[in-house]
């Protein structure tokens, strides 16, 4: 007498777990592929083997990476530069954060004269690239003032 499975859906999981690492691990380890098959895909050698140092022009690629509107993300960075009093500590309580993020955006524009607000229409791109440089100071401040300007 054959005796019944304690759980089928168990035995089924188990079927379809090993069928699922199975096919996972094809990924690993693919079949042979027979050279006269085209419809698979071509392995190729490694590409840091296969080419030649590849030479940067740094000086440029910074440049261009900084974007046309450098000289207001300078003037936001030097802002914090010189306030450290408004530089995010590293532990700070979430009513003490939000009391800095409101002192950081009301420094920027009346202390700054940095005016985020009428960019949004003139030139959305100036906007967005002062967004970037608040956000790289602290994310928090480019969330409040997304929310305040935006």
């Amino acid at each position: 007498m054959q005796k019944p499975s304690p759980d089928p859906t168990a035995e089924e999981d188990s079927h379809s777990a090993a069928r699922r690492i199975e096919r996972l691990s094809l990924h690993l380890t693919p079949l042979a592929i027979s050279p006269d098959d085209h419809r698979q895909i071509e392995g190729l050698e490694c590409a840091k083997a296969a080419a030649a140092k590849l030479h940067v022009d740094t000086k440029s690629l910074s440049s261009y990476m900084r974007g046309k509107h450098r000289e207001i993300e300078d003037k936001v960075m030097d802002y914090f530069n010189k306030r450290p009093d408004l530089q995010t500590p590293v532990e700070i309580l979430k009513d003490d954060h939000r009391e800095l993020c409101m002192r950081q955006l009301t420094g920027l524009v009346r202390e700054a004269g940095i005016r985020p607000f009428r960019y949004v229409v003139e030139d959305p791109a100036k906007y967005f690239a002062i967004l970037e440089a608040v956000g790289s100071v602290d994310m928090s401040l480019g969330i409040k003032m997304g929310v305040q300007y935006g």
